[in-house]
């Protein structure tokens, strides 16, 4: 299981709106909010010398759909090795380093304090909308989740008639990326997210998958400890370029 291989299985499960393909280079964009559905991913490259090209290609493209143009270049999956130097050249600088972190699957108990289904529930939407930042994160966030290909997992955390935690899973055969992971505020550091991460990674065990994946900021002490003491473990790191 290499970068590449963890980026193809998450433009899979958490599609864009718009996914096209030029010079080898993935185009997606969805409502311009969130970073990994409105961005190039640069994992192949076809386009020979013409680099400046393609990037004003890719530039000019995002400008046609009202947006500005963002690369998410990943360690160890990024073609051509010099984009970096070149987006460096056009005015862009890098933000926003986020890990990529696996582990490996095996079967695995199940959690039954965690409800699971294949579609998100009215319960799973609401905590989504009341844990998001605007309403047009919302939007884009569950969009990206109703586009999810099966097999998908929406699962929720519930007390006393109240669901506080919910997490989902989405991927290909044999990985699992995790998405999703939201917990009320009145309901933190009370193991629920644990809770959900360990259902969550037992249902997709028990449907085939062999690695799970998943993308967390690299400021987000917590959330990293958590899921390394769940078994994951940073395989590679990405950032963002845009022009400021």
């Amino acid at each position: 299981m290499t970068p590449r291989d963890i980026e193809r299985a998450t433009i899979t499960a958490w599609p864009a709106a718009i996914t096209e393909r030029h010079n080898g280079w993935f185009y997606l964009a969805s409502g311009g909010v969130t970073g990994r559905v409105n961005a190039v991913w640069p994992l192949e490259w076809t386009g020979g010398a013409a680099l400046d090209a393609a990037i004003a290609h890719a530039e000019g493209w995002y400008a046609a759909r009202g947006l500005p143009p963002r690369f998410k270049l990943t360690d160890n999956a990024c073609a051509p090795a010099e984009l970096g130097e070149a987006l460096g050249q056009r005015g862009y600088a890098p933000v926003a380093a986020t890990y990529v972190m696996t582990r490996p699957l095996p079967p695995l108990p199940a959690e039954p304090a965690v409800a699971l289904s294949a579609t998100m529930p009215s319960a799973f939407d609401d905590v989504l909308r009341r844990t998001a930042k605007d309403a047009a994160e919302y939007d884009e966030r569950r969009a990206i989740a109703l586009r999810a290909p099966p097999p998908a997992c929406f699962g929720c955390v519930e007390r006393n008639g109240a669901v506080l935690a919910i997490g989902m899973t989405a991927g290909t055969a044999e990985l699992a990326g995790l998405f999703l992971m939201r917990t009320a505020p009145e309901a933190r550091r009370q193991g629920m997210a644990r809770r959900t991460v360990r259902a969550l990674l037992a249902d997709a065990a028990a449907r085939g998958a062999r690695h799970a994946f998943l993308q967390v900021e690299a400021d987000n002490a917590p959330a990293i400890a958590l899921y390394e003491s769940e078994g994951f473990s940073v395989l590679t790191t990405y950032r963002f370029w845009r022009k400021p």
